[in-house]
Parts: structure tokens; C-alpha cells; sequence
């Protein structure tokens, strides 16, 4: 699994080192951002977390870079990529010391295809790395609501996780419970899902630099909240993002 993973991403970033050369003749767009993500948590023991990293993007005709994810453009409504995300949950930010003796939920690479059909976005995403081996599926409307000196959208999306996905998000094994003493039970997750309210601003500040803030409120399924490591069925994010167009 993990060689025939990395030998998919050693030929990615082959194909686009050829087409970023390429691309030069094309159109193509360059950014370097910061970014803050403030975000509560439906876990036990963790109240909130703060994630704060630089980012780099690149996008021409055929290929883009964004973040951890490198893709192609098959076409203007269809996308491939592979992505690598971080940690769903470290068991080690948590203040419950039962849940500290849990494993952590790590994330990994994915292959994610996205199709955009106007205010519509439908992406599909599969485990690469053999921690889950579980997919999820998530459609998104994006509404314009105001365009002036700023622009704001409004959003609402549904996303599936599979059985596979959501037991290694929610589940507890037996081998972990036991290290509990049996303080938390075991737990079998079946397939879940949630949905999510958002509004994002885009606030132009000069010729170059361009602030993005995002609010997102996400409600789970109630299987979710039936996990013992779980203590609410929904959660608040809050993105702040300050890009430099070259």
C-alpha cells in the first residue's frame, strides 16, 4: 500500500514539474498566504483548537498547487489531486486522561476528484495511506450574497463518510479499552454524515493582498455523537486567510 502510494506521488510531481515549464507559455497565477484556524471540537477533553501556518499556492491552465494538495485540471469543471491532511484528532489534546490513552485518529493521503457545475461542488475522496482506507462524499452550494467593496457568500453542504472512515474517526477498540480499564466502552461507528452552514468575505486590501475570513458551523449525525469519545453533535470554525497575489 505504502510504496505503490509514494510511487503515485513521486509521478504526480513529475507531471506537474513538466507542466509548471509548460504552463510558463499559459496563464497561470502565484499567491503566498497565512493562515489562522480557530476551531472547537466535538472530542472529549478538547474545548478548542488554534492551527497557524504559511501557505503557498500555484494555479496555471493545467496544474495547481494549494497547500498540501497538488492537482490537475482535466478540464474547467473537473479536478484530481492528492492531498495529505493532517491529524483528525491527537488524543494527546485531550484533558481527559482516559481519552490521552486512546490512539490518535491520523490523517494521511487522499485522491480527491472534484466537479464544479456553477454554485455546485461535488468532491469525492479515498484514503491512500492504509489508515482508514475509508471515502467520503461531499457536495457544496455556494451562493454569491453581496459583491461591492467586498465580497460575501453564503454556503450549505452534506457530507457522507463511509463505515470504514467513521470507525477510525469514532470507534474504540478493545485494545484501547482495555488501557482504559474499561472507562470508555468499545464502539463501533457505522457509516455517518454531517452538514454545514457557512459565509465566507473576501476583502481586497490593495492591488496584492487580499483578506479571506470564513465562518463555518457543522452539525453532525446523531451516530457521531453516540461515540464515548465524542461529547457534542456539532462544532464552529473560523478561518482567517492573508494572501499576496504575484
Amino acid at each position: 500500500m505504502y510504496e505503490h502510494t509514494y510511487k503515485i506521488i513521486l509521478v504526480l510531481l513529475a507531471i506537474f514539474s513538466t507542466g509548471s515549464c509548460l504552463a510558463q507559455n499559459h496563464s497561470s497565477n502565484f499567491e503566498l498566504g497565512f493562515f489562522t484556524n480557530y476551531s472547537t471540537s466535538i472530542y472529549k477533553g478538547v474545548d478548542r483548537g488554534v492551527e497557524s501556518l504559511p501557505f503557498l499556492s500555484y494555479d496555471s491552465d493545467s496544474f495547481f498547487l494549494q497547500g498540501t494538495s497538488i492537482g490537475y485540471h482535466a478540464s474547467k469543471e473537473i479536478d484530481f489531486s492528492l492531498n495529505y491532511n493532517e491529524s483528525f484528532f491527537d488524543s494527546s489534546n485531550s484533558d481527559d486522561n482516559n481519552i490521552k490513552k486512546l490512539d490518535e485518529r491520523k490523517g494521511g493521503l487522499t485522491a480527491k476528484s472534484t466537479i464544479e457545475l456553477g454554485v455546485l461542488k461535488i468532491e469525492l475522496e479515498q484514503d491512500l495511506s492504509g489508515e482508514s482506507d475509508g471515502f467520503s462524499a461531499n457536495s457544496l452550494i455556494s451562493i454569491p450574497l453581496y459583491h461591492g467593496s467586498y465580497t460575501l457568500i453564503g454556503s450549505i453542504g452534506y457530507t457522507y463518510n463511509s463505515e470504514k472512515l467513521s470507525q477510525h474517526l469514532y470507534s474504540v477498540s478493545f485494545a484501547e479499552s482495555t488501557r482504559t480499564s474499561g472507562a470508555i466502552a468499545t464502539h463501533t461507528s457505522k457509516s455517518t454524515h454531517y452538514t454545514t452552514y457557512g459565509i465566507s468575505m473576501i476583502k481586497p486590501l490593495s492591488e496584492k493582498f487580499t483578506l479571506s475570513t470564513d465562518l463555518t458551523h457543522i452539525r453532525f449525525s446523531d451516530n457521531v455523537e453516540a461515540s464515548p469519545i465524542v461529547t457534542k453533535n456539532n462544532k464552529t470554525a473560523v478561518e482567517v486567510i492573508l494572501i499576496y497575489d504575484f
